[in-house]
């Protein structure tokens, strides 16, 4: 038989079995207003209004009924063998709940929305690496909230409310998927103040000090009790998840500001065959490669999706034509790039040179630019490789392929 809770103006009494609650409806302990509860059942009910009980209340009681406040009890979820307590007064496992949700949901959907940006639209993504990291997660909470509701309707859970044990009960009268939408919407306006930092701060002490009086939340004005009665072991083990993800984040936070410090900052690197430095991005990482003659030396940068070759030869003679060599470098690299414009002349840091266009062939995505210079019996190219177009990358680029040159003297 099922054990049963009751309520007395805000106490909880209980549990009972059924034999000993029809003792307390005879004796007049239990009104018709009083709420009744046994696990299984949605919500409180009155005990009038109960099929099992309603006929024990056509007669008057035997004792003078006590007068009670017709507003329902607030909600709560009995812990077995032990008293309930009342949660309207406690908002803090809601707070929890949400907090641990969006410790996990704003770096989750941050890293996919960056890998995706990665895969198909680079110049998004360069975009969004220097941005201001809370700017972009004040931009990912709409999406954050989307996918909360999604998990409510799908699971009647997130993460966070599954760890502390909040229930949030749907009405009876409303659709599952319009009721999980509109509120987590509401209480990203209301409760968490579109994320906006100072906002948020009045908003959510706004929403604390209305479930501190026995109120409900604004957002959840009209419906059933928000359900939120943890046991000690599950605060526990907020706490303790709550720290594991707040370190996490903060990992995270101090990865992405080295990322944003390497896209301005910059190193020394000194060109081996002539033993000049140049000054170049300090995103870039540098490395000498095997090659049949001469010398090559390959730079990548993650953080601007780009890539860069500078190489050396030397001819056994003077008299070689720019020209004549750059078309060799065309034929040579065929395999690779597909070199989509005509030679131009440009000059860089005051030395003539060749340079052309083209496209990767393994990669469609990726744009090369080739650059000659020929020089007496010194030949120097650069290849650079960027997924995008984007001014950071056009930026960088300049700024490498002069700093590059500037040590080919």
């Amino acid at each position: 038989m099922a054990d049963w809770y009751y309520a007395v103006g805000q106490n909880q009494k209980g549990p009972v079995g059924e034999d000993e609650l029809r003792e307390l409806i005879e004796s007049g302990q239990i009104t018709s207003e009083i709420y009744l509860w046994h696990e299984g059942m949605d919500a409180w009910q009155r005990a009038s209004e109960h099929p099992e009980f309603a006929s024990a209340f056509v007669a008057p009681p035997p004792l003078p009924v006590v007068q009670l406040s017709k507003r329902p009890p607030p909600a709560f979820e009995p812990r077995v063998g032990g008293e309930g307590v009342v949660i309207t007064s406690r908002p803090w496992p809601r707070f929890w709940a949400r907090f641990i949700d969006n410790l996990i949901f704003v770096p989750l959907l941050g890293f996919c929305t960056v890998l995706l940006a990665v895969l198909y639209a680079p110049d998004v993504y360069l975009q969004i690496v220097t941005m201001n990291t809370g700017l972009f997660g004040l931009l990912l909470l709409p999406l954050v909230t989307l996918f909360l509701a999604l998990c409510m309707i799908t699971t009647g859970y997130t993460p966070g409310k599954a760890i502390v044990g909040v229930r949030v009960p749907v009405p009876v009268d409303r659709n599952r998927i319009g009721f999980f939408l509109g509120r987590e919407f509401k209480v990203w306006v209301a409760g968490l103040g579109l994320g906006i930092p100072f906002v948020a701060l009045f908003t959510q002490i706004h929403q604390y000090r209305r479930l501190a009086e026995g109120k409900t939340a604004s957002y959840d004005e009209g419906n059933p009790p928000v359900v939120a009665n943890p046991s000690k072991m599950r605060l526990g083990t907020a706490i303790v998840v709550v720290m594991a993800l707040f370190t996490g984040n903060i990992v995270l936070r101090v990865e992405d500001q080295e990322a944003s410090r390497n896209l301005v900052g910059t190193q020394t690197w000194v060109n081996p065959v002539t033993k000049k430095p140049a000054i170049i991005g300090k995103t870039w990482q540098a490395k000498e490669m095997t090659t049949n003659s001469g010398r090559a030396f390959y730079f990548a940068s993650n953080d601007l999706l780009a890539e860069a070759i500078l190489g050396y030869e030397q001819f056994p003679s003077e008299g070689i034509e720019p020209a004549a060599y750059a078309d060799a470098i065309k034929r040579a690299i065929a395999s690779d790039i597909s070199i989509t414009t005509e030679w131009k002349p440009v000059t860089v840091q005051g030395i003539p040179a060749l340079r052309a266009t083209g496209k990767s062939v393994n990669f469609n995505d990726a744009n090369v630019e080739v650059t000659i210079v020929v020089a007496g019996r010194d030949a120097w190219r650069t290849l650079m490789f960027a997924r995008g177009n984007s001014p950071a990358q056009s930026a960088e680029k300049d700024k490498f392929v002069q700093a590059m040159f500037g040590t080919a003297n």
